[in-house]
């Protein structure tokens, strides 16, 4: 062998090929005729088999001398005469992969290139049959544009700045109808499929609303022309930061909150076995519940819900009458009343 410059690469080579592998359950390996082949290709020279095992023993020692696996365990292993890359710790699987892969397909996310990124790191999970979710419906998301945009977020939430942008609505592929807006970012959340700052509206604050009275979410799709307007914002919380987000948090349905959550009982009684789990399964997907009652056997089930009595909860609380032969009874007048003021006001925005 000669003692060439590429030939000293030849460890560093050996390295990238079995890192590029990937700790795929279902990889039968490489033979050590496809090893001495690749390093060929790559470094112009041909080299021994004992001298490549030599190197297999060093990037296993290398690997335990730097905790990349256990003390005792080889990082690559020869099996049925094929060398086989174990999982390095930390790293990815190949169900982690490709879970994360998608998750950004199947939802609006960042369009930054970054299942681009997964893929190229793991190329052997992300092999030419491999098929990733896809979304459920032919619409156009409106994706944020860049890191950057929520770089400046987390710099605004991290360092307590105040936040300026534009705010508006999705229209035909862009922002509609934007106006500005200055708020003291608290959180980011993600809720259905979106990414949401939760802030203090600081132009509320300005108009003598309480703090704690002024938190709101915004949807970061619907912003544009972000900005750190470089001034402490109005959360001035301390340590009830998190008690006043949590609560936040819990009274809010759909990203709507209102100033509590209130509990009460609800009655399902139907014939239909099968009906009533199903409606009392969907309403317990969006709200929080506690059965109180259960006697299927009886066609009937009741539980306690808390929620915010705001407009989404009583949109949840329509889908229940969807299901055939469904009885609802609620325990709580307010409710009722208030139940009744969204479907009357549904009927009257019908044109007839």
């Amino acid at each position: 062998m000669a003692n060439t410059e590429k030939s000293k690469l030849k460890l560093l080579y050996l390295y990238y090929y079995f890192d590029q592998l990937g700790a795929d359950p279902s990889e039968t390996g490489r033979t050590m005729g496809e090893i001495l082949s690749y390093l060929s290709e790559k470094t112009g020279n041909d080299f021994e088999r004992k001298s490549v095992y030599a190197d297999i023993n060093r990037l296993n020692e290398f690997a335990r001398s730097v905790d990349m696996v256990d003390t005792g365990t080889d990082w690559i292993t020869l099996e049925s005469r094929k060398y086989l890359r174990g999982e390095i710790k930390n790293e990815l699987t190949l169900d982690e992969a490709r879970l994360i892969v998608d998750a950004i397909n199947a939802t609006d996310f960042i369009d930054s290139g970054l299942c681009g990124k997964i893929k190229k790191m793991y190329p052997n999970y992300f092999k030419k049959d491999y098929n990733s979710v896809v979304p459920h419906d032919d619409r156009k998301v409106q994706r944020i544009s860049s890191t950057s945009s929520l770089n400046t977020i987390r710099t605004a939430i991290d360092e307590g700045y105040v936040l300026g942008f534009k705010y508006g609505y999705i229209v035909a592929g862009g922002i509609r109808g934007d106006s500005e807006r200055k708020v003291s970012p608290i959180a980011l959340d993600f809720e259905n499929s979106h990414y949401y700052i939760i802030a203090v509206d600081n132009d509320a604050v300005d108009n003598g609303t309480d703090p704690k009275a002024a938190i709101k979410r915004y949807r970061i799709d619907r912003m544009k022309e972000f900005k750190l307007l470089g001034q402490k914002g109005y959360i001035g919380f301390g340590k009830d930061k998190d008690k006043i987000l949590n609560k936040y948090l819990k009274d809010s349905v759909d990203a709507f909150a209102s100033s509590a959550s209130k509990d009460f009982t609800i009655t399902l009684e139907s014939d239909n076995t099968k009906e009533l789990l199903k409606a009392f399964s969907g309403l317990a997907e969006d709200v929080k519940v506690r059965i109180i009652s259960d006697e299927l056997n009886n066609g009937r089930i009741k539980f306690l819900v808390t929620a915010s009595l705001v407009p989404p909860f009583f949109n949840i609380l329509f889908r229940l009458s969807l299901y055939d032969g469904i009885k609802i009874t609620i325990e709580d007048q307010e409710v009722i009343d208030m139940y009744e003021q969204y479907l009357i006001k549904a009927m009257s925005s019908i044109n007839k």
